[in-house]
């Protein structure tokens, strides 16, 4: 069996300790996750935000894990985002396999479709953009010591407070940037236990990956996503985590399961709509 691979790219009183070696890419969502599978796959990863950001759509087909990077683009295709007041508007192809439109700006409380027709084939998906979460502040915290530490491999917490707005399910997701460059995984936050409570969530920026100097920005965005979101996150995860390590495949030579994904007919990716707080903090020693 092949497997193949594709990349994600388009992220109190109560406190949750988010325990993470992050590492620095360049200032977009790169994630290559390994998956089953025995031919390549469609992959549709396609967003829609309230930040005034286009809504887009890129389009590719998974490839072999042993030759990563070379992902085939899916061009000439129809992309088409509507909400549910009945407006629609088709994407424009930017670059090959790049679709995008300016034309729409989501809205918090409303419902988007896209429908992509590649190939002879038609994928839909939907998402319901949540509640706006409001982003309070920021602050770091030198973490302790970890045994024969040494100088210029300092842990830091960064804390990310915010208030969780009570008597709905929210959803959260969490991208760190620094000094431009995002970095990678998928922070994610959900309020199962925490509902209505003011959230600390503190997660741990590792200077020996960082190296961060004094005089860094460190900029924090806040998505408000819906459950479907968060769940495709947390099992983005969870497969890259099972995939072994230094670019290869584990043990069993096969990832558990693919991400879940909200497109029908079989594609990969994830369509999310999300609202954007953000924030920024100077690193200081």
């Amino acid at each position: 069996m092949k497997n193949y691979i594709y990349r994600i790219k388009n992220l109190t009183q109560s406190l949750f300790y988010i325990s993470l070696s992050l590492i620095l890419i360049s200032c977009e969502d790169v994630i290559e996750i390994e998956l089953n599978g025995v031919d390549p796959a469609i992959v549709i990863e396609a967003s829609i935000s309230d930040d005034g950001s286009v809504s887009s759509a890129i389009i590719t087909k998974s490839t072999d894990f042993f030759e990563p990077g070379d992902y085939e683009q899916v061009s000439n295709a129809i992309v088409t985002i509507s909400d549910n007041a009945g407006n629609s508007y088709q994407m424009i192809e930017v670059d090959d396999g790049e679709y995008e439109t300016d034309l729409i700006t989501g809205q918090s409380g409303s419902t988007y479709s896209i429908e992509v027709n590649a190939e002879g084939q038609i994928y839909n998906a939907e998402s319901s953009m949540p509640v706006k979460i409001l982003l309070d502040s920021l602050s770091l915290e030198l973490a302790h010591s970890r045994p024969n530490e040494k100088e210029g491999a300092e842990r830091y917490y960064l804390h990310v407070y915010f208030k969780d707005p009570p008597g709905i399910d929210n959803y959260c997701r969490f991208r760190i940037i620094v000094e431009n460059e995002l970095l990678t995984g998928f922070i994610v936050y959900e309020d199962k236990f925490t509902d209505g409570n003011d959230i600390d969530v503190r997660i741990i920026l590792d200077n020996k990956e960082l190296n961060l100097n004094i005089g860094d920005l460190i900029e924090v965005e806040l998505l408000s996503i819906d459950k479907a979101g968060f769940d495709f996150y947390k099992t983005a995860n969870s497969v890259n985590a099972s995939g072994g390590s230094n670019g290869r495949p584990s043990s069993t030579g096969a990832a558990p399961s693919n991400p879940v994904t909200n497109w029908n007919n079989k594609a990969l990716g994830f369509f999310p709509s999300y609202t954007v707080s953000n924030d920024s903090i100077i690193f200081e020693k």
